[in-house]
């Protein structure tokens, strides 16, 4: 049995997972590994099955997430198995041996990953057939357009790449650990140095945060961040050099709200904290980088004529990019740096965001499942007896120039290269979603 407790499923779609595909082929399941959430579903579809987080509970109720780099070879193979396992068996219900895997995977993932993942897909559960395919490039795909500037907010990171007309342009790849965990941790220190609650029935007894809890839970942290915090926009006090040198901290202009507690209590989330406990991504990470600079040390690595096609199509996605005003204020931190002699070289007169049809967590699986449903992919899959034969030396990497080795059902099909799949998707495909508007 299942010895794991998962998040809740948050986004449901179609109530069975037994439909047909193309001919007589069953629908493909999509997979998007975080290392914090993953979600899951079938192709086709415009939103993941479910959406759980990556971890496993023991019996011990010892949490393991299963992207830790600190497994080892044999701890990983086992807490993959018990995790692909509670995905087939417990939210897709749907036998793993009938239909191929599209695997949306990280850009900086561990090899060791990627092979123990297709090592207990294949020998555990027996797939008929897998593609690994990066994550970042996938969310433009549900966009329709083969160009654009992909920033991720992550959980524990931050990380931007550059695609020119299909093309992964390679150089322009950046991280930086920032994200959602540093958002909550600052969430969680302006509670602690200035929090206070109030009593749920004597609405005037008031006590400093600090005396009454420690730290949060982070489902709480979380909570909090989602129902009172926004971003807002970007303090005129950071255009004043003195102003910085000084130390004092920036104004806001929110109001205080209650967040009520378990045990009855009501936490006064300060509009300080709802506002400016996001400036962490944007004061970066005392090396004078932030998420601002981070795309547009990302553009400077481009060929100079593709820079302003790139500039005017920025794409934000992930969890920590889904607060209100978060795209407005990324806009002025970067026209802010423009200005500054760092990026003199840099002349980026525009500067445009999509806005895409699909919540931003979910744009690379929306790609994925786009990309598990076009027929003339599927010779992209790495079949069952072709890994049986050939082992993680099948595996293509994105990362590579080299030839990928071909499965012998489709010797004929002329060799390609695993960085140009978003390109051959978006240049022969006959139907693609419209283009979403462009924010001036």
């Amino acid at each position: 049995g299942i010895n794991a407790e998962y998040g809740e499923a948050v986004v449901s779609t179609q109530s069975t997972g037994y439909e047909l595909g193309l001919g007589s082929e069953k629908i493909h399941v999509v997979i998007d590994i975080g290392s914090y959430h993953t979600k899951l579903g079938f192709a086709g579809e415009s939103s993941p099955r479910h959406i759980i987080r990556s971890y496993n509970v023991k019996n011990n109720n010892s949490v393991v997430n299963i992207c830790d780099p600190s497994l080892t070879a044999e701890e990983l193979h086992e807490e993959l198995t018990t995790f692909v396992q509670a995905i087939y068996f417990r939210y897709l219900l749907t036998n793993p041996k009938d239909r191929k895997v599209v695997i949306c995977e990280d850009f900086v993932q561990t090899e060791l990953f990627r092979t123990t993942l297709a090592e207990v897909l294949f020998k555990q559960f027996s797939v008929v057939g897998v593609m690994m395919t990066p994550t970042l490039p996938l969310a433009l795909v549900p966009l329709g357009t083969p160009t654009g500037v992909v920033l991720n907010i992550g959980y524990k990171d931050t990380s931007v790449i550059c695609v020119y007309e299909g093309m992964i342009i390679m150089q322009s790849f950046k991280s930086l650990e920032l994200g959602v965990h540093a958002h909550l941790t600052a969430i969680q220190k302006m509670i602690s140095e200035f929090g206070m609650v109030r009593d749920g029935v004597k609405e005037d007894a008031r006590k400093k945060a600090s005396e009454l809890y420690n730290d949060f839970d982070l489902d709480v942290l979380e909570d909090i961040r989602a129902r009172t915090c926004f971003c807002g926009e970007r303090p005129p006090e950071l255009d004043d050099s003195s102003f910085i040198q000084s130390g004092t901290k920036t104004k806001h202009r929110a109001v205080d709200m209650t967040y009520p507690l378990a045990d009855g209590h009501h936490l006064i989330v300060s509009g300080n904290i709802r506002e400016r406990s996001i400036e962490v991504l944007f004061d970066g990470d005392g090396e004078d980088n932030s998420i601002a600079t981070l795309v547009l040390d990302s553009i400077a690595q481009c060929p100079i004529d593709c820079r302003t096609q790139l500039a005017e199509r920025i794409l934000v996605v992930g969890g920590g990019s889904m607060m209100a005003g978060f795209n407005h204020r990324l806009k002025q931190e970067m026209q802010a740096f423009l200005a500054l002699p760092r990026y003199a070289n840099l002349p980026l007169s525009k500067l445009k965001f999509y806005k895409p049809n699909y919540f931003a967590n979910i744009m690379s699986w929306v790609g994925g499942a786009i990309m598990g449903s076009v027929e003339h992919l599927h010779e992209r899959y790495i079949s069952r007896e072709f890994y049986a034969s050939k082992g993680s030396a099948t595996l293509p990497d994105w990362s590579s120039l080299q030839p990928e080795l071909k499965d012998s059902t489709v010797a004929s099909t002329p060799t390609r290269r695993t960085s140009s799949q978003l390109r051959d998707f978006m240049t022969s495909s006959p139907t693609l979603p419209p283009i979403s508007t462009l924010a001036l």
